[in-house]
């Protein structure tokens, strides 16, 4: 292959690479803007009762969710094994995109699992996996923000909300928080995250 080619597909591949960053970012935004919608008006709701169960309707559409997007996940993994064998074209971007889905079909689960679940003990350990979860990413992304870009500057306050967020989720265990405000915090949580991903182009 000619240096004329080689440039030529290194540019197609770099092109490639950008298009899809920009898909993911766009898809992130999406779902940082209704997952912060979402949290306030459950967080502001004010219904459920402080150690109940929420709606099993409203509970098995997130349950069922996250399902969903856990396999379409899977696949992408699935995807990128068959990769390595049969030479499937496969961008990086596309493949780690693949653990923000993963990130997010676990949250979904145990949200709504977290609605479902009768038993205050049932409920305070998907708030503390919630936590968990949310504060891993916050930690993540507060380490690798650089404080001298604006953009990183960005990411680093809602990297801070985000540990906020993990640390009420906390908090709202030993104050015994409704269902509405615990789902509604690590909707806002989550979304925060998303924009992160957004602003900064990673899905780790």
């Amino acid at each position: 292959m000619s240096d004329v080619q080689n440039i030529a597909v290194y540019a197609s591949a770099r092109a490639q690479r950008a298009k899809e960053a920009r898909k993911n970012a766009i898809v992130q935004t999406a779902a940082g803007a209704i997952l912060l919608a979402v949290g306030y008006f459950t967080a502001t709701s004010g219904y459920g009762e402080i150690v109940g169960p929420a709606h099993p309707v409203c509970a098995a559409v997130v349950l069922a969710g996250g399902l969903f997007l856990c396999v379409q996940a899977m696949f992408v993994v699935f995807r990128a094994l068959l990769a390595q064998y049969e030479h499937f074209a496969m961008s990086a971007e596309e493949a780690a995109f693949s653990l923000y889905e993963f990130r997010v079909a676990a949250a979904l689960v145990l949200t709504g699992l977290r609605l479902l679940l009768p038993w205050r003990a049932g409920q305070v350990i998907c708030d503390l996996a919630l936590a968990a979860l949310l504060g891993y990413c916050a930690v993540t992304r507060l380490l690798a923000v650089n404080w001298r870009d604006v953009r990183g500057v960005i990411g680093g306050v809602l990297s801070a909300l985000c540990a906020l967020a993990a640390l009420s989720l906390i908090a709202g265990v030993f104050a015994g928080f409704s269902w509405s405000l615990s789902v509604g915090l690590a909707a806002a949580g989550f979304a925060l995250d998303s924009l992160y991903c957004a602003l900064n182009g990673t899905n780790i």
